[in-house]
């Protein structure tokens, strides 16, 4: 993936990041400073492969900012044998009955919601890590700041 050592975010971020027990963690650093590589590791981190269902999940506030994040966790998570990502966004339509078999969900707001309140595909009582990418814009959404705040909770 091109790097040589961990930029100021991720040497902060890391290690409260990979802790034993998980730490929470509110980071802020300009764009293309690695804030994503840190968080997507940290996810990788925590799945066990041998689950069948979603332990990681990070919202987005838009489609192509969770096309984007699943694209990096797709290229950190190739040697992560088994480790699987789904996208929970417009258009990504689940047959009903059907259950969620990917260790990572990245969607958006409204997509996640529904999958989680209305058609019951992700437990999130099984959530081992939670992101929310681009929290700035997040709240500043209308809607997006009660839809994440629900998740969350």
């Amino acid at each position: 993936m091109g790097f040589n050592r961990p930029s100021k975010i991720q040497e902060m971020a890391l290690p409260m990041m990979l802790a034993h027990p998980p730490q929470n963690l509110i980071a802020q650093s300009q764009s293309g400073t690695g804030k994503t590589a840190a968080f997507v590791l940290a996810m990788l981190s925590r799945v066990n492969a041998l689950n069948l269902f979603p332990q990681c999940l990070c919202l987005a506030p838009i489609y192509e900012l969770a096309l984007q994040t699943g694209r990096v966790v797709e290229r950190m998570g190739k040697f992560c044998v088994d480790v699987q990502v789904m996208y929970a966004i417009r258009g990504n339509q689940i047959p009903r009955g059907a259950d969620i078999t990917k260790q990572i969900v990245i969607g958006t707001p409204g997509t996640v919601l529904d999958w989680c309140f209305k058609r019951k595909l992700i437990d999130l009582t099984k959530i081992r890590v939670f992101v929310l990418d681009e929290a700035d814009v997040m709240i500043d959404t209308q809607g997006f700041a009660d839809q994440s705040i629900r998740i969350q909770r």
